[in-house]
């Protein structure tokens, strides 16, 4: 990505349920550059830190798709509310292959109804604390 792709500019989201947040969203990378999905290096390294297990069923995460087996543990990105826009550490998380799969564009509220939430048991309860989180915003 080129200097001239870079933009400073703040965007404030306001959430309206029982719990008013602002999220300052900076699209610049702060110290390093950006990998593919603009995610700056400090922040990814922060959320793999901090998203061993898929943020959604728990499962272990692995980092690449193993020559011979499933896939459904390999890591991949997530933006828990549906806006690649948001790239922020309460936006951004790792989750497996088959709950981003299943998960797609739906609404967090709406997929967590879904039938594959309800077969892995998969609630607003048993969800990482970031989602948790985001669902108050989501709602």
């Amino acid at each position: 990505m080129t200097r001239a792709n870079f933009a400073l500019y703040m965007d404030y989201y306001s959430a309206a349920a029982e719990h008013q947040s602002v999220i300052l969203q900076l699209k610049i990378p702060l110290g390093g550059h950006m990998n593919n999905w603009g995610i700056p290096d400090w922040l990814e390294k922060e959320v793999r830190e901090r998203d061993k297990a898929c943020v959604y069923c728990g499962i272990q995460l692995i980092e690449k798709m193993p020559p011979r087996g499933p896939r459904q543990a390999v890591a991949t990105w997530e933006h828990i509310i549906n806006d690649a826009s948001i790239i922020t550490r309460e936006n951004i998380a790792r989750c497996c292959v088959a709950c981003n799969s299943s998960k797609g564009t739906k609404k967090l509220s709406d997929w967590l109804q879904s039938s594959y939430c309800k077969k892995r048991e998969i609630t607003k309860d048993t969800v990482a604390e970031v989602v948790r989180d985001a669902l108050c915003i989501d709602a």
